[in-house]
């Protein structure tokens, strides 16, 4: 009787928000219907309380959590011009709810303590070890030729994201539970997974990102360091490993820029079989310099390669590519020509790649994170080679000829822009005005600052930049170490992603943006945290 004594409702919804963060945490790297049932949770046990009266008192007076509140708002004020309102209630406003209710419960509910939070970011670390874990044995041991298996639950855009924060996130923590002990040093190794899986994951703009926040931790400890051979020393070397680490693109560059000079005089018209070839004359694409659609002679490739492969020639690869023009460009890599005697000279190395989706020979055996490159950089190749007509080949080519559609639209509407839900219809306006290839494909900008210029306008832009930005120095987040790194890492995003409009990406940035804030570190428990972790207080950061 004791026990139950001591439950009282208060101490029964402090258990339930607990829960709910923590369920929260976990089913960020992992489970976007989980996501759904943390959030239910917190609002019906925010409801379940009462006191309405003290709590929206309590909410009036807390003004960075109404400026965060104010920001959903404008969308629904954008909804008075909007050019598509089924659109806007159906995704711009239904995606972005938690910025609404989530800042609410935030702002009124008691904070939990210390340990507390601490075991919600462990759990979210754990969260995020599990998934780059299930994501590493997907790929590697049912031999999955797709690198986005490698994060089977969520998009690997934002599993990219949260490896980050989870990699800067987790010493800080063991630090503080346990000093510099065994468990300290085995979190640098967990960490150091994190950023190979990172890589692993070929996430590009998480990657840019990684390095914008290499540069961030550069410029704090440059910027504290008291020696000038430490000043002078750490750039230095970052330069010198960064320049190892590029100097690969730079031959991949040449790789795809090289040209093979071929006489169209004295192009053969048949194989030594006799076969007719065919040579597509004003086709670009070409591999290693050698073009890929001349010295074509089906009929004795598919007899030749059917004798060999269990995949049928007419069908596809294991990349559910065309398998035809995953041949003809993997044989033209080696300078072939695309007949039997060409098929002959493949190594059954080669007839394995080749099934796996492998184009190039020089891709074998190269880290994943270049042969991304190398697709990346091929894919602009093409794209201006085109005219910039082609568009398929890369994500960044879509960005690339999105971005100045989407400025055609805001010129279009500069002030007040195209109303929340307007954007796939300013999207089309824009790429009817630069005559993309992409009309018609319900395109997105890929640029958040851009979404919202468009939506909103330059006014409703200028309005959420103040808005966020009287949120963050109030709630002091370029005191706190994580939040800062948090923030640049998200700024940087943006860059690239319409990061607030899918529910990962919005559910992550509200999330951490609320937890860094409002319950870690906690407010005015700075020296309590640093006599914990035993850290030497920096002027300016709470670590």
């Amino acid at each position: 009787m004791g026990i139950y004594k001591e439950i009282t409702r208060e101490s029964a919804h402090r258990a339930v928000f607990f829960f709910s963060l923590s369920l929260f945490a976990v089913s960020l790297p992992l489970s976007r219907y989980f996501i759904t049932i943390s959030e239910v949770l917190l609002f019906a046990n925010w409801l379940a309380e009462g006191d309405f009266r003290r709590r929206f008192r309590q909410l009036r007076a807390d003004r960075p959590a109404l400026a965060f509140i104010m920001v959903y708002v404008m969308s629904l004020i954008g909804l008075l011009w909007s050019h598509d309102t089924g659109y806007a209630l159906e995704n711009d406003l239904l995606h972005k709810s938690p910025s609404l209710f989530l800042p609410i419960i935030f702002a009124t509910t008691p904070a939990p303590d210390r340990k507390k939070i601490r075991i919600v970011l462990l759990l979210y670390i754990s969260s995020v070890l599990i998934a780059s874990v299930a994501g590493f044995v997907i790929r590697e041991f049912r031999d999955d030729p797709f690198f986005r298996s490698a994060s089977p639950f969520i998009p690997g855009l934002y599993l990219g994201l949260m490896l980050i924060i989870a990699a800067a996130q987790l010493p800080l923590i063991v630090r503080q539970i346990a000093g510099k002990g065994f468990w300290f040093y085995i979190s640098f190794v967990i960490s150091g997974w994190f950023i190979f899986f990172l890589f692993y994951l070929r996430t590009l703009s998480a990657i840019v990102c990684l390095g914008a926040i290499i540069l961030f931790l550069l410029a704090v400890i440059v910027r504290r360091a008291k020696s000038p051979l430490i000043r002078i020393a750490i750039p230095a070397l970052t330069i010198l490993l960064a320049g190892m680490a590029l100097w690969p693109l730079t031959t991949i560059y040449r790789q795809v820029h090289n040209r093979i000079f071929i006489d169209m005089n004295t192009l053969p018209a048949t194989t030594v079989n006799g076969t007719p070839y065919v040579h597509d004359t004003v086709s670009i694409i070409r591999e290693n310099g050698y073009p890929v659609y001349m010295f074509l002679a089906d009929s004795e490739l598919r007899e030749s390669w059917n004798r060999r492969s269990d995949l049928d020639f007419d069908g596809k690869d294991l990349m559910g590519q065309e398998l035809k023009a995953t041949i003809y460009r993997y044989m033209s890599s080696l300078g072939l020509r695309k007949d039997s005697a060409g098929m002959s000279l493949l190594t059954e190395r080669d007839i394995r790649e080749i099934e796996k989706g492998n184009t190039n020979h020089l891709n074998v055996g190269r880290p994943g994170i270049y042969i991304r490159a190398y697709e990346e950089i091929m894919s602009l190749d093409i794209y201006f080679s085109s005219g910039r007509q082609e568009t398929s080949w890369g994500s960044l080519t879509k960005r690339i000829d999105l971005w100045p559609s989407s400025l055609e639209a805001f010129r279009r509407r500069p002030l007040l822009g195209w109303g929340t839900g307007g954007i796939l219809k300013a999207m089309d306006y824009g790429m009817e005005q630069t005559g993309s290839t992409l009309t018609g494909l319900n395109m997105r900008p890929h640029n958040q600052y851009l979404y919202v210029l468009l939506s909103h306008g330059i006014t409703g832009f200028i309005a959420t930049v103040l808005l966020l930005v009287y949120y963050f120095r109030k709630k002091q987040a370029h005191r706190s170490f994580m939040f800062s790194l948090f923030l640049v890492i998200f700024l940087v995003h943006f860059t690239g992603n319409n990061s607030f409009e899918s529910q990962p990406g919005q559910d992550l940035f509200v999330f951490f943006s609320l937890l860094y804030a409002y319950h870690y570190p906690l407010p005015g428990k700075d020296q309590v945290l640093k006599n914990e972790a035993g850290l030497k207080k920096e002027p300016g950061f709470i670590y």
